[in-house]
């Protein structure tokens, strides 16, 4: 059984969990009119049975909402737009994790100046992630403005280096852009207090800016004045998983999501770990929403303690096969890479070639799915600590299935279950984590905002459990 797809379907709600995939604007706002006229979720069989045949006599509200729209919506809508915005809108009221994503649905950019920014409920914008050797983490501050935004004159570039880092704060942008006299000048965009979207649409119009930063100092606290960045943007990278060197001894790996990109830029990771001498690992899960399973198989094998180097069940998988049937399936760690066949490196347990290895996890309520799948193997096998907040808690899968119209159908189809062992030592399969998650233990329980790892107080936690 290919168990490929079974998580890449994440909640479609949460705040946490990036998303690539979105409706078009256009479904959205007719998606939202036609909710007002159907509630409950019957009609949608008849979208489905009847999607060529036309309306079904027996599905009458189905017919009569249509008739209402058809009249009365500003835009004219056919019969064709009409079903796949009713389907899309049943399959996504069904749960989190089920709905239809569109084909074309990926989202196109220009570029990416290297940094992903978190909004909080106050539109305060939070630089959560610098991806390394982008614009971000190359740039130096070009400026320093006073609280009042002033040019401070005595800032001097080459002898202070300043740098981004993951906490810090966007206050604005400047940018250059042409009036309507056709002259070019210089416009400040002061995007704190404002929404998130009027922040990514000023921030994904330019090409090149100079974003204007608060400095995070710790304790909720930032620096007074502000610095600017000039950064351009580049191409967007495809890189999912980052190696860090702490210290001579720990080294960092954060990964963004698991998907088939993964398993390289995860090997090479490990690789790195390995070339560096470093004996333990702070795993670095937080805000990651995970995606599919053989990135998961492929990942475990390097990391679970696993002296005979065997092939490991990481979850039971209970699911649906159809008409009710039920059926129950292991999922194993793997060396090969079934996610990725270009993949030129064969995964093999860390723990065999680096003495004393061992892992500390770090989570939020943004890890979630196969995230959480690796940690409940984690803590069965190395007996792993988890550090931070507790997980977000998708113990589901889903199975894809592609419709006429090319899009695809997640239909939430299962459960999943980690091991966890009885009284006697032997490995039982009673622990689904759906809507439980993981909790670290009292002592670990570190509030997460995400800041550099140099003052992030789940870091200096895990190396306080490593021994450090």
């Amino acid at each position: 059984m290919d168990f490929k797809k079974i998580f890449e379907q994440e909640d479609f709600n949460n705040p946490y969990i990036a998303q690539k995939r979105k409706l078009s604007v256009k479904i959205i706002a007719l998606i939202t009119v036609i909710c007002v006229f159907l509630v409950g979720a019957v009609f949608t069989v008849g979208i489905v049975i009847g999607a060529n045949t036309g309306m079904k006599n027996d599905m009458p509200l189905m017919q009569e909402a249509y008739q209402i729209m058809k009249k009365y919506y500003y835009k004219d809508i056919s019969w064709d737009e009409f079903q796949e915005i009713a389907a899309s809108a049943f399959a996504g009221s069904l749960d989190n994790f089920s709905g239809i994503v569109k084909a074309d649905g990926s989202e196109s950019t220009s570029g990416t100046y290297g940094i992903s920014i978190s909004s909080t409920i106050y539109n305060e914008h939070i630089i959560s992630f610098v991806e390394p050797e982008s614009a971000a983490w190359n740039s130096s501050a070009y400026y320093r403005f006073n609280e009042d935004l002033s040019v401070d004159d005595s800032f001097d570039p080459k002898a202070t280096n300043v740098v981004i880092d993951e906490g810090d704060k966007v206050y604005g942008v400047i940018v250059e852009d042409k009036n309507e006299d056709g002259e070019t000048k210089e416009y400040i965009y002061r995007l704190e207090n404002a929404s998130a979207q009027y922040m990514r649409q000023i921030v994904s119009e330019y090409d090149e800016a100079i974003f204007i930063i608060k400095k995070y100092i710790g304790n909720e606290q930032y620096a007074s004045g502000y610095y600017g960045f000039y950064m351009e943007k580049q191409e967007p990278s495809d890189k999912t998983a980052y190696y860090y060197k702490y210290t001579d001894e720990v080294g960092i790996i954060k990964v963004l999501e698991f998907s088939n990109n993964t398993t390289i830029d995860f090997a090479e990771c490990v690789n790195k770990f390995i070339e560096n001498k470093n004996k333990k690992l702070i795993l670095d899960l937080r805000n990651n929403g995970g995606g599919n399973s053989t990135t998961l198989e492929y990942m475990a094998q390097f990391l679970l303690n696993n002296p005979k180097k065997e092939e490991l069940p990481l979850i039971k998988l209970v699911s649906n096969a159809g008409n009710g049937k039920q059926e129950s399936n292991l999922v194993y760690s793997s060396a090969e890479d079934y996610a990725n066949p270009e993949n030129p490196y064969t995964a093999f347990p860390i723990a065999s070639r680096v003495s004393g290895f061992e892992v500390v996890v770090l989570c939020n309520g943004g890890s979630a799915s196969a995230s959480e799948a690796l940690i409940g193997a984690l803590q069965y096998y190395n007996n792993a600590k988890i550090v931070g907040t507790k997980t977000y808690g998708k113990g589901v899968a889903q199975k894809v299935f592609v419709l006429s119209t090319g899009d695809y159908l997640y239909v939430t189809n299962g459960t999943y279950y980690v091991p966890t062992a009885d009284e006697g030592g032997n490995m039982v399969w009673e622990k689904c984590i759906h809507g439980e998650g993981f909790t670290p233990d009292e002592e670990n329980i570190v509030t997460d905002r995400i800041v550099a790892y140099a003052q992030d107080a789940c870091t200096q936690r895990a190396m306080e459990i490593l021994g450090y």
